[in-house]
């Protein structure tokens, strides 16, 4: 079984980096308007306001294929994870704020990490170096399925 969802954010947070965003471009329009002041204030502004941009377009993208289990915090980076690695999948439950202090890709420390856009059923992946990934999806049963299936065709 092949696993391809995609999550957002919740509402409230999307709009509160979208007015972020526009707070940082007007910081920006007022930086430049004025022809006196610091060249570099005016390029330090505008690239605070280009790199909010990807906070409002962030979504969280799951995948399990052949033989890899890719996280991807789209347009930001991606984490590929060998099924070959994983020694353990188990159904749970995750809230973001409350277990990881927010919303993304969150790591913890003592090799735990959550990948928590939603709150609600999540898969637990543990790896054979101890590792451990929460991974929160609407569908968690079927990411579940589809990973524990892909490791019983390992072994």
């Amino acid at each position: 079984m092949r696993y391809d969802t995609t999550v957002e954010p919740p509402r409230w947070q999307s709009r509160l980096m979208f007015a972020v965003f526009v707070l940082s471009l007007g910081v920006v329009v007022a930086v430049w308007l004025p022809a006196d002041g610091p060249f570099w204030v005016k390029v330090l502004t505008t690239a605070v306001c280009l790199l909010t941009w990807p906070l409002v377009s962030m979504r969280g993208r799951i995948t399990v294929d052949e033989d890899t289990l890719t996280l991807a915090v789209v347009p930001l980076f991606r984490k590929r994870l060998p099924l070959a690695e994983i020694t353990s999948v188990t159904l749970t439950r995750a809230d973001p704020m409350n277990d990881f202090g927010g919303y993304g890709y969150r790591p913890l420390g003592g090799g735990e990490v959550g990948f928590v856009f939603v709150a609600g059923p999540a898969a637990k992946v543990v790896l054979g170096d101890g590792r451990t990934f929460v991974v929160a999806a609407p569908d968690a049963d079927r990411l579940v399925e589809a990973l524990s299936e892909r490791s019983a065709g390992d072994a």
